[in-house]
């Protein structure tokens, strides 16, 4: 008899990776974990991104350690803007909002999104991440002063959306789209195949 299909929880507050995973017809359960997000300087970026959502897996399943050794996927991830080496997080107010948005303009940046996959039957984990170039067009100080006050970018790495009126500003992408909205989907359904680890989804009908 075929091994019952993972139960996927996803550890993270944000509303976009619900989508994601939900459009892809993922079965899962939300819950959520305080850790810093903050990169510091003279760092390896890459690292230090999936090192953040690695950090959020461990955190959540230090403060739920009843759900070890039962069959569950944990899934974390973190986002983040760099340009030319500096991570742009989630703006402290509009002011750097706006900042961001002038840096962005006209340049070519660096959306990174770090994943961690943890089986909590087996104890097998997986961390990496994933690279989407994003290109702006020149961006006007009305447009970025418009789209700050929509309260759009507050939320948001780099200050924008590219789900939402922020994807105005893109004028070309290479890598995945998803990755730029908060979720590789294709890294981790590379994972699961990989890993032969069968998760519970829509049955269609």
């Amino acid at each position: 008899m075929a091994d019952a299909p993972y139960e996927l929880v996803l550890v993270s507050e944000s509303p976009r990776r619900r989508q994601i995973l939900s459009d892809a017809g993922f079965l899962f359960r939300v819950d959520t974990v305080k850790v810093s997000e903050t990169i510091e300087e003279n760092v390896n970026i890459d690292q230090a991104i999936v090192g953040v959502a690695r950090d959020k897996g461990v955190a959540y399943l230090d403060t739920h350690k009843q759900l070890k050794g039962q069959n569950i996927l944990l899934l974390s991830a973190d986002t983040m803007v760099v340009l030319d080496g500096r991570p742009l997080g989630k703006p402290k107010n509009p002011t750097e909002a706006e900042e961001f948005l002038r840096l962005l303009s006209g340049k070519t940046h660096r959306v990174i999104t770090g994943v961690y996959v943890q089986n909590l039957k087996t104890d097998q984990t997986f961390a990496g991440a994933d690279t989407t170039e994003v290109e702006f067009r020149d961006l006007t100080e009305s447009e970025i002063s418009a789209y700050v006050k929509t309260g759009e970018p507050m939320d948001k790495a780099g200050a924008y959306g590219f789900q939402g009126e922020g994807g105005k500003f893109v004028s070309a992408l290479r890598g995945s789209k998803l990755n730029v909205i908060g979720l590789p989907l294709e890294l981790f359904e590379k994972v699961l195949h990989e890993k032969k680890w069968d998760v519970q989804r829509r049955t269609s009908k």
